[in-house]
């Protein structure tokens, strides 16, 4: 009986030890499922994205419900361009976003093209899309790039997408200190910080770095559902 309980002992001692490493490795990389088609196509419905808790500073760790604080702040690990997880501002949902504008940096969106300038400075927008080769504006607030991620990431519009008002035109934005600026790549298609503004940093839990892709067949592509059964009053062109 004593060595059937000194047995029993190493192995709860041992699950336990599991437990906590597996909670720990859990606190700094974990997989998401995508189970929507706004980031589509960089994310689609179907693919398993890794993402990590260390970039963008240390979040207290989700598991059953989520505490919108930083245990080790890093701002300057939110950069333009990458994907995050971020808890919606309304509602207790993470939702996968990219990064289109960080704190300082001005914004606006005509007739479906997206305008950014980097930290408000004009000179310095114009200076990096020389360095670049971005097609670049200017109007009575400065130089502006044009659609600068579309040349990077596959960005996409439906053309007979109408309305709402907020995927046509946004209106001209500095964001705010602590605050970043998210849109999906399915530009027609998503609710993003056109619909709920700016994000501050303490709802920034995660950043993804690996995507496992579910099929991109021909087939698998075509069946792809280009709209969600309840869009948020997405008027379509009728033919």
């Amino acid at each position: 009986m004593d060595r059937f309980g000194s047995l029993l002992k190493k192995r709860v001692k041992f699950y336990l030890l599991l437990i906590g490493v597996t909670l720990v490795i859990l606190s700094f990389v974990r997989p998401y499922r995508v189970s929507d088609i706004s980031m589509n196509y960089a994310l689609m419905d179907g693919d398993l994205v890794w993402v990590e808790n260390l970039t963008a500073g240390i979040h207290v760790p989700s598991f059953f419900f989520y505490v919108d604080r930083h245990l080790w702040k890093r701002e300057s690990g939110v950069r333009r361009g990458e994907i995050y997880a971020f808890r919606h501002p309304l509602d207790r949902r993470l939702y996968l976003k990219r990064c289109v504008a960080l704190p300082g940096d001005r914004i606006f969106e005509k007739n479906k093209n997206f305008y950014l300038q980097f930290g408000g400075d004009s000179q310095r927008t114009r200076a990096f899309a020389g360095e670049h080769h971005l097609p670049i504006v200017h109007n009575a607030l400065g130089w502006w790039l044009v659609n600068p991620y579309m040349h990077y990431y596959p960005v996409v519009h439906d053309p007979t997408v109408v309305g709402p008002k907020e995927l046509i035109d946004y209106p001209v934005t500095t964001i705010p200190p602590h605050r970043y600026f998210f849109m999906g790549d399915f530009r027609d298609n998503s609710t993003d910080s056109r619909f709920f503004g700016p994000v501050p940093y303490r709802y920034i839990y995660y950043r993804v770095f690996e995507i496992w892709k579910r099929s991109r067949g021909l087939g698998d592509l075509a069946s792809v559902a280009h709209f969600d059964p309840t869009p948020q009053g997405i008027r379509r062109k009728k033919y």
